[in-house]
């Protein structure tokens, strides 16, 4: 029998169908039996008879003493965990983001006194990558397009004196007395 030929492959029931259907599933002569039903006053947590019952103002629901006294405290105690785990998410947070801004801080401070001390020239980025102008420069050399270029050499010692102006500097700015 080719596909096209079962029933399951129309998109909508046929007579065949849905007679089979009302005589099982669908009929209207199905009547819920008692097994169907809660006892009257049975507790909706634990389904059985309720022991000291207890309503519900709002809604009218019967609940064991028991039952419902143990069902709010786990709730409270659930609601206590997720808040306790949102703080520590959000100190978390708060504790990484003061992180991030005091790498910030010391690496500005670094990149400024590399900066004063003449180790870092106008043509590096704020994390050390070369520009596109020195880029540029750079792949016209490799081609032998551009001119020779003057070498810039500076040892330890001459770093050092550099350094060693600059604390002095900074000295006089910060005590004007001396």
């Amino acid at each position: 029998m080719a596909h096209s030929k079962r029933n399951t492959s129309l998109a909508f029931f046929t007579t065949h169908e849905r007679s089979l259907l009302k005589s099982t599933w669908g009929s209207q002569s199905t009547r819920l039996t008692r097994d169907s039903f809660l006892p009257f006053a049975s507790c909706n947590l634990c389904l059985q008879p309720s022991r000291a019952p207890v309503a519900c103002a709002s809604d009218g629901d019967i609940f064991c003493r028991e039952c419902i006294v143990s069902n709010l405290l786990a709730q409270k105690q659930e609601m206590q965990r997720l808040e306790a785990g949102d703080r520590r998410r959000r100190r978390e947070g708060e504790e990484e983001a003061r992180g991030r801004m005091d790498e910030e801080r010391e690496r500005s401070v670094r990149e400024f006194e590399r900066t004063m001390m003449g180790l870092e020239g106008d043509h590096h980025h704020r994390n050390g990558s070369v520009t596109a102008s020195a880029s540029t420069e750079k792949k016209e050399m490799e081609k032998g397009k551009g001119g020779v270029k003057r070498k810039f050499e500076l040892d330890e010692a001459d770093i050092q004196d550099n350094a060693k102006a600059e604390r002095a500097k900074a000295r006089k700015a910060i005590d004007p007395e001396n």
